[in-house]
């Protein structure tokens, strides 16, 4: 499928051209097409409600997600979803197992659901999620929903993505309110009790509002929703809460500016980071270095100065 065929085909929401696209800009090699990509697809950008779902492992954040989908897509919206994988440190593959299962229910209400591995990036989200938001939003979306990995803290990047973070939790806390402030507890929007139907839920739901109670966020005042994803009860409050906070930061400055900036900064160390990987170890070679490393004649910092140097950045 050539490039023109592939943006205009984003342009009329097709899903073939969407999931071409997004395989491109996830392609490591194919760094020239993805830059095409987003150059052209780019001035479409700017209208999707970003959604980021954060939380513990097992929580039951996939099938939240479903039913976000099914309700929001039935009142006539165009959702997407992403759902970040962890990655293997060795062949940057992630495991998908659930995520198929999970896209046949998608698919379904009519929902594009497309997985993407973390690349191993500590914050959670590697440029190619930011670069699939981008495609998925000119395509005409309304919601996109980001699901990150699910390491508790490891998934902090998504507050400088999305327009509305939530963090979903469960019952018997405890402890785990403890051991998540210093992380996501910061960063989430609107906070989800799942599974309500099981003790411990509402002393769970008491404690978050206790712990937020002082917490505001400028106009916004942090809600705490408590749902059972098997009865669908408490879901009309927290989409019409999404819907609030969703408006609130697209209409907020401050807020767009910083998530601009951070992705012009994660591009730039996408390209700096590509750069060194294509030339370090001809440089190396070329240089020596490794040998007057081994031999003790230089120590690694001025090596790696000495290196960086040369560098066409």
């Amino acid at each position: 499928m050539e490039l023109k065929n592939i943006l205009e085909g984003i342009g009329r929401s097709d899903t073939r051209s969407v999931a071409r696209a997004i395989s491109m800009v996830e392609t490591q090699s194919m760094h020239m097409e993805r830059n095409l990509i987003i150059k052209g697809i780019y001035p479409k950008t700017g209208h999707a409600g970003i959604i980021g779902i954060t939380g513990p492992p097992g929580i039951g954040k996939s099938t939240m997600i479903g039913n976000l989908c099914k309700m929001i897509s039935s009142e006539n919206f165009k959702v997407s979803v992403l759902a970040v994988d962890a990655s293997s440190p060795f062949s940057g593959g992630s495991l998908l197992g659930n995520r198929i299962r999970m896209q046949e229910n998608l698919s379904r209400y009519g929902v594009f659901m497309r997985s993407l591995a973390n690349r191993g990036l500590n914050g959670g989200l590697s440029r190619a999620v930011w670069d699939a938001v981008d495609i998925l939003d000119a395509a005409g979306n309304d919601f996109i929903i980001v699901e990150t990995v699910g390491a508790g803290q490891a998934d902090l990047d998504i507050v400088n993505l999305a327009d509305t973070v939530i963090v979903v939790l469960g019952p018997g806390l405890g402890d785990q309110i403890q051991a998540i402030k210093a992380g996501i507890m910061e960063i989430g929007h609107i906070f989800v009790v799942n599974k309500i139907d099981r003790e411990g839920s509402f002393i769970a739901m008491k404690d978050l509002e206790e712990t937020l109670a002082f917490t505001t966020q400028g106009d916004w005042k942090i809600p705490v929703y408590g749902i059972n994803s098997l009865t669908m009860e408490g879901y009309d409050p927290l989409i019409s809460g999404i819907k609030n906070h969703t408006a609130l930061a697209k209409s907020s400055p401050d807020f767009r500016r910083k998530r601009y900036k951070e992705e012009m900064r994660i591009v730039m160390q996408d390209e700096v980071t590509r750069i060194i990987n294509r030339k370090f170890n001809e440089m190396i070679l070329e240089n020596g270095e490794i040998d007057s490393l081994i031999e003790s004649k230089i120590d690694p910092y001025s090596a790696a100065r000495k290196i960086l140097k040369g560098l066409d950045c």
